[in-house]
């Protein structure tokens, strides 16, 4: 027995039931797909739901789910279980629908689009960072040499104090007060005169 889809533009007509409704529309040909979908259909809306909690979007996205396949219905027959297939496709738009919408929001007017912020840096803001870099480049410099070394190696290089008391034949306890040391004389060189 031959099950038929019927479409109206991009949408698929099914009753509640599961069956398409009267035949006087487009017909098209795909019982595989169609059983599969119809068999899963209620774990489908269940599994969306659960991640999307609206009716709504739930039956939208049952909806894309379909559509998503029909689309690539050709290459289907190379997948071994359509079922399973069919409920992951539908899983992955819905957290996709989630995604879209925790990164951007819907806004009800173009009056919101002023407090948008922009994420990119302004030139004030370059400036300060720039003037901290040298700030603290020239605080590095002025360490006292074995305190710099300490201090290149362990958050440059990333070496642990062992590494650093064997590179720089010194304990790993003398690598350790020395970047103490470091740490506290540049904290003192980058607070601001009035927070000290």
């Amino acid at each position: 027995m031959t099950k038929k889809i019927i479409f109206i533009g991009s949408a698929v007509l099914l009753r509640a039931d599961g069956r398409c409704y009267p035949e006087t529309m487009q017909q098209i040909d795909s019982p595989d797909l169609l059983d599969a979908f119809l068999n899963v259909k209620s774990k489908l809306a269940a599994a969306i739901y659960h991640r999307v909690r609206c009716h709504a979007t739930t039956f939208d996205l049952v909806q894309d789910t379909f559509l998503r396949l029909w689309e690539r219905r050709k290459l289907l027959g190379l997948t071994g279980d359509l079922c399973g297939y069919v409920i992951i496709t539908g899983r992955n738009l819905a957290i996709d629908h989630e995604r879209r919408k925790r990164i951007a929001p819907v806004f009800t007017g173009i009056e919101h689009l002023a407090f948008v912020a922009d994420p990119s840096p302004t030139q004030e803001t370059c400036m300060i960072g720039r003037q901290e870099l040298e700030r603290l480049q020239m605080l590095v410099d002025a360490l006292p040499p074995r305190c710099r070394d300490v201090f290149l190696l362990s958050r440059i290089e990333g070496l642990t104090f062992v590494e650093i008391g064997q590179r720089l034949h010194i304990s790993p306890k003398t690598a350790f007060g020395h970047m103490v040391t470091a740490l506290e004389k540049l904290k003192t060189g980058m607070t601001p005169p009035g927070e000290r």
